[in-house]
């Protein structure tokens, strides 16, 4: 991999990495929004709020393990670069 293709990658990387913090903040915060909705007293409908918290879990595991590839990634373009 030549030095043009590695920096034009780890940019894409970095976008990457952006997006996938963007959506652990996203998911941190529709848990807290289904959080917010089972814990106001007379609320009766419980589903909608679970479900939400399983969405958001998801996401936030989804984002997680972008985050997690884009590292390795950008380690190996270290590493090839070094």
């Amino acid at each position: 991999m030549n030095t043009i293709s590695s920096i034009s990658s780890a940019s894409a990387d970095q976008s990457t990495l952006s997006n996938a913090t963007t959506g652990l903040a996203n998911g941190n915060q529709a848990l807290v929004q289904a959080a917010v909705q089972i814990a106001t007293p007379g609320n009766t409908n419980l589903t909608t709020p679970l479900v939400d918290t399983s969405q958001a879990l998801q996401l936030t595991e989804a984002s997680a393990a972008v985050v997690s590839a884009t590292e390795q990634t950008l380690g190996s373009l270290l590493n090839v670069t070094a």
